[in-house]
């Protein structure tokens, strides 16, 4: 069969274990109310959790580096792409996440493939979390180091695993706040075991940071823990794109000559770090602390009105576990037709049979809004005995 016979076979069987993605188009500026395939709706769907992707002041930024710099970086950051707005948003991270090196990378993605890829290698050992994102995984893999996967939150499996030893340098790897649980890691033990057990700890923040710790630095800042790496997004509560490596000035040198994603991509076009040193001065200051204590009103409320949602009190994600495949998309296209857009998450994102409706909140919500979202969950979820 050709490539294309193969592909509509495997379409097929996706369709068939109702679990085919099709696109769904949003028309307009991202918020917490977005018309999506023509109707208005609010959105539960967004990581846009401090609702700064539509801020005219990041697009007045934005603008402005535009009429400066022009659209496209034209080559990768080690040839002609570092313009002065990366270099200034790669210091200005440094002092936000009071570190010695950061390195920018073109997504949350690459971060993740780049920092794994280059610092650990064969004959190393890395001890993952099994819900750790898929860029984690892909990162590890790539990495040819021996890879062991620990049950979810599981430390006590962590400790035996590390006492067995071996391997030329040794690393954990984790979320900090999950991306479909809403859960937390206990990264002060984590960081203990580390530390007994001479590994280096790499810690994902991308769902934390800007919207947890003091100025948005994220549940590593909260707890006081310094990992060799944090990964972070500027794409979820920054409102923007992108990624950054926060660690030490050589481990950012190192990235710059060894990192494969960063140095065989194009640089981001100059105009999204001008947007993004835009957000950072919202998130660092008093008005970022406003929306992050608005932020934990909407995630405690919401769970006093639907006690069946996961996740941690304060986490934006708070998921509702239905099983299956079919219900999920079912439950999620009947609350669209109420006005209501949550989507509904199938396997391979999360794990076979724990099918869910991720809900995000957002800053931006009204308390109006995410009153209206609990009373429909709230009704499915009893309607369908979710528990």
């Amino acid at each position: 069969m050709s490539l294309d016979d193969d592909a509509r076979v495997e379409l097929a069987a996706l369709e068939a274990a109702h679990r085919l993605r099709v696109p769904r188009v949003v028309e307009g500026v991202q918020g917490p109310t977005i018309v999506i395939d023509g109707q208005e709706v609010t959105c539960l769907a967004s990581n846009d959790y401090l609702s700064l992707a539509g801020d005219r002041r990041l697009v007045a930024a934005a603008i402005a580096s535009l009429e400066t710099e022009g659209l496209g970086a034209g080559a990768s950051r080690l040839i002609t792409g570092t313009q002065r707005s990366h270099v200034a948003l790669e210091r200005r991270v440094a002092d936000w996440m009071q570190c010695t090196g950061v390195r920018l990378f073109n997504t949350g993605f690459a971060a993740n493939v780049g920092v794994l890829g280059t610092l650990a290698g064969a004959g190393d050992r890395v001890f993952s979390d099994e819900l750790n994102h898929a860029s984690i995984i892909d990162g590890c893999r790539l990495s040819k180091a021996d890879v062991e996967v620990f049950p979810h939150g599981n430390l006590a499996s962590l400790e035996r695993a590390l006492e067995r030893g071996g391997g030329r340098r040794r690393i954990v790897v984790t979320e900090s706040l999950f991306s479909m649980d809403g859960d937390v890691a206990d990264l002060v033990a984590l960081a203990a075991l580390c530390r007994r057990f001479d590994a280096a700890l790499i810690v994902d923040e991308a769902h934390a940071i800007g919207a947890h710790g003091p100025e948005g630095r994220g549940l590593c800042a909260a707890a006081g823990v310094v990992p060799e790496v944090i990964i972070g997004t500027f794409g979820k509560a920054l409102g923007t794109f992108g990624a950054f490596a926060a660690t030490t000035e050589a481990i950012a040198a190192l990235l710059w000559n060894r990192a494969r994603p960063f140095v065989f991509s194009t640089a981001l076009p100059p105009s999204i770090p001008a947007a993004t040193l835009a957000a950072l001065e919202i998130v660092r200051g008093a008005e970022g602390d406003h929306r992050r204590r608005i932020l934990a009103g909407h995630a405690r409320l919401f769970r006093e009105l639907v006690p069946v949602a996961g996740g941690a009190p304060d986490s934006a994600i708070a998921p509702l576990v239905v099983g299956d495949d079919l219900e999920v998309m079912r439950l999620s296209a009947h609350l669209l037709s109420e006005g209501l857009f949550v989507q509904g998450i199938r396997p391979p994102t999360v794990p076979a049979g724990t099918a869910r409706l991720r809900v995000s909140l957002n800053a931006g919500h009204t308390v109006e809004q995410v009153r209206f979202a609990a009373e429909r969950l709230h009704n499915a979820a009893r309607q369908r005995e979710i528990s």
